[in-house]
């Protein structure tokens, strides 16, 4: 059985999800909506589906809830951990919400990476959806950067592997949608795991009858500016932003855009320029800031092109720190005209490199912020 937890609730958000006992009487961020959360050891109310079998597997332990489903540790009937995921008796009730978590089933089952959460089954059983997945035994990134920031190198290599799934994930035309420090596991190995892809978009639907009207899907504080605009109409760039928000707050230990209310920090991330992480971690190595705001891009175009790219960009800069990875230099040189042939050529100065994300970024959000 697991290290002992303490299952929480959210109140602003009603999200639940376990503390470690060494958060107990304090007060954390919810992995969620990020509002602060103090930690108690009071009991939740019994859940009367624990003990029950359901896809053949044995429900030991509430683990969380989210606003459509519960999800457990569980063991099934050949021995193995693993998480049930189950659709809430409300959800149950709503047709597109069902399609979502069916959906979601069928996305990641056709997934098949060591750094994404593997669903092995799923069904309709005793009138509830199931899904069974890989449990991971160990704690969120969310927990990890809970009382401190990661050192960078630390932070890089956990971010890494992620863009790697990613790159898979978009490989079979899937988008994910909802990439936070919360969404990944990490095993007592150190080895994270990408989960949750209860928000995925495949390319190749239009998204209509699966999204809430006029309602932004996803973290606000994780969503690109095109995503807070129209979630059904987001391409994979989407994903690289969401991940550079995750890799900004592991370095620093705060978000790139923060606010009392959902709507406020959307507002701030449409219009407020891309933070520095150096003005909070001032010896961060100026190669790895600079992919960092480039990844936070407010324009698609801005950013590194592909999961691919970027994870050759983290890889880089994990050799060389200090130099600006090569989507970012592809990018420079192909918005700086050819120098005459008279004119001797200089090396750009590595601070030079930080401006250069900068004003790309910025660039783009100009030109974003210009559509209707």
């Amino acid at each position: 059985m697991s290290s002992a937890s303490y299952l929480q609730t959210c109140r602003a958000c009603k999200h639940e999800f376990r503390a470690a006992a060494r958060y107990l009487g304090k007060v954390v961020a919810c992995p969620t909506c990020r509002q602060p959360v103090a930690i108690n050891d009071e009991k939740p109310v019994a859940d009367k589906l624990v003990g029950k079998a359901i896809g053949g597997c044995t429900l030991q332990r509430r683990l969380g809830a989210g606003a459509l489903g519960v999800v457990y540790e569980a063991v099934h009937q050949d021995g193995r951990r693993v998480a049930v995921k189950l659709l809430s008796s409300e959800a149950a009730k709503l047709p597109d919400v069902v399609a979502r978590f069916q959906r979601e089933a069928r996305l990641a089952m056709d997934i098949n990476h060591p750094h994404v959460v593997a669903v092995y089954d799923c069904g309709h059983e005793r009138g509830a959806h199931f899904l069974v997945m890989d449990f991971v035994d160990g704690a969120t990134l969310a927990a990890m950067v809970e009382d401190q920031p990661l050192p960078w190198r630390e932070a890089v290599e956990m971010v890494l592997p992620m863009a790697e799934a990613l790159a898979a994930i978009h490989a079979q035309g899937v988008i994910h949608r909802d990439i936070k420090p919360a969404n990944i596991l990490v095993g007592p190995d150190g080895r994270p795991k990408l989960a949750d892809l209860g928000l995925a978009k495949n390319l190749d639907e239009d998204g209509s009858g699966l999204t809430m009207q006029n309602v932004a899907l996803g973290s606000p504080a994780y969503m690109p500016p095109e995503q807070i605009r129209d979630a059904r109409s987001v391409g994979p760039s989407a994903d690289l932003y969401a991940l550079g928000a995750t890799l900004y707050e592991s370095l620093t230990g705060k978000l790139p855009f923060t606010g009392r209310t959902g709507p406020e920090v959307m507002t701030r991330v449409l219009k407020d320029p891309v933070p520095d992480p150096r003005a909070l971690v001032p010896d961060l190595p100026a190669g790895v800031a600079a992919l960092v705001m480039a990844t936070l891009a407010k324009a698609p175009a801005g950013r590194p092109p592909s999961a691919e790219a970027l994870a050759a960009d983290l890889h880089a800069v994990l050799a060389d720190p200090e130099t600006p990875p090569p989507s970012l230099r592809a990018a420079a040189a192909a918005a700086t005209p050819a120098a005459p042939t008279s004119t001797p050529v200089r090396r750009v100065p590595v601070w030079a490199w930080i401006l250069v994300a900068a004003a790309v970024a910025g660039v783009a959000a100009a030109g974003l912020l210009l559509l209707p």
